[in-house]
């Protein structure tokens, strides 16, 4: 490629950069390449041939390092699934590309946030000491679109290095409520996948054929008895459509806790008595969101407002206290996320654990690098893109 060309390219790449917006990217790029260019022709002043050849090398090496650093920090990363919680979209162990980009990346808080340079500092014990401490604010750059009703998104929740995949079913603002195991956001219901997977119980009308047509569907399905007439299966929405257009099924019904069974479901407190297939209404908490001080809103919404929004918010007698200056209303510095696992009745998540705030996202899974479900690679999902 000859100099007019090079140019033309930077000049498009810039373009298209700043058109998405991303002109802290544009920045970054130009950066590198006025560095690169201005390197090698410093490099090329060099009398000596064996010289100009070693810091030609050293200096190409640093620069890649340089690249390789960025984009994994800025712009993709790459992730292992640690748990069955998002099967069948994701299983246990795969492999995923995260978009950083997406969202915009969060900038690190600490040098032991940025990637491979934290490698150094773990020989030191002192500093080691201090690998969860959060030295800078909180920053996140723009990125090209914002978080959205029912995308994949890897997290931090916690400890700084435990990461968790889930699919965000209510974002800042929403009001989420499940019924029978359905979810509504805004009352409106949400499904945003035909791979979740829910537990239910059927009729079977002709056991020998039914089972012979089922084997030859390929469907990854374990039918185990649940009663004398009754069985029972885990299933994702598309495999339920399936066996429902056999025809050789009756009375099926979703598997779900009743209404008035309790649980450990968040915020576990005396104004909601809710369970993981019952929940709500629960309005996520907006950035600017202000609520009353009330004894239901303080159950509702103290732990997350201790845990991440920056301040300390105590209940004394009636009355509420924040950095023990007494006030009657508060207004959320953030924005929160309400994450659930496509397996639904197993995995963890808001429903357990609470929301997710902002500063915790990392971004979008992307696509599926490599996957070796049930200790096989699995071909038809390599690059396979998740929805």
């Amino acid at each position: 490629m000859n100099k007019k060309n090079k140019i033309y390219t930077v000049i498009l790449i810039l373009f298209l950069l700043l058109l998405l917006g991303l002109w802290w990217l544009s920045l970054l790029f130009v950066v590198l390449v006025l560095l690169y260019f201005i390197s090698l022709k410093l490099i090329h002043l060099i009398i000596y041939p064996f010289l100009k050849k070693t810091v030609k090398s050293l200096f190409l090496f640093l620069f890649i390092f340089i690249v390789a650093i960025n984009v994994k920090l800025l712009l993709f990363d790459i992730y292992k699934v640690p748990s069955s919680s998002m099967n069948n979209t994701l299983y246990t162990n795969d492999v995923i590309i995260v978009n950083k980009l997406k969202y915009g990346p969060k900038l690190p808080r600490s040098p032991f946030e940025i990637p491979w340079v934290n490698i150094a500092l773990y020989f030191n014990k002192k500093v080691r000491a201090r690998m969860n401490v959060n030295l800078w604010e909180y920053k996140r750059l723009s990125g090209t679109s914002n978080l959205r009703n029912g995308d994949v998104v890897v997290f931090t929740m916690f400890k700084k290095n435990m990461t968790i995949v889930k699919r965000c079913m209510g974002i800042a603002g929403d009001t989420i409520i499940i019924k029978e195991g359905d979810v509504y956001v805004n009352n409106k219901y949400f499904s945003p996948s035909s791979l979740i997977l829910n537990n239910y119980e059927f009729k079977i009308n002709n056991k020998k054929v039914f089972f012979r047509k089922l084997d030859s569907l390929d469907l990854d399905i374990v039918i185990s008895r649940a009663q004398t007439d009754f069985y029972r299966a885990t299933m994702s929405i598309e495999e339920k459509d399936t066996l429902e257009k056999m025809d050789m099924i009756k009375g099926l019904t979703i598997i779900t806790d009743s209404i008035t069974s309790t649980s450990t479901a968040y915020p576990n407190s005396n104004y909601n008595q809710w369970n993981f297939d019952y929940y709500g209404p629960y309005i996520i908490p907006k950035k600017g969101m202000m609520i009353p001080l009330n004894q239901k809103n303080y159950a509702l919404y103290n732990k997350v407002i201790n845990d991440y929004d920056g301040v300390t918010i105590k209940s004394i007698d009636g009355s509420y206290f924040i950095n023990d200056i007494e006030v009657t209303s508060y207004t959320f510095n953030q924005d929160y996320y309400f994450m659930m696992g496509d397996n639904r009745k197993g995995s963890m998540d808001s429903r357990y654990w609470g929301l997710v705030p902002e500063e915790r996202i990392i971004g979008k899974v992307q696509c599926v690098l490599w996957s070796s479900y049930q200790d096989e690679l699995q071909w038809k999902r390599l690059l396979k893109k998740v929805e």
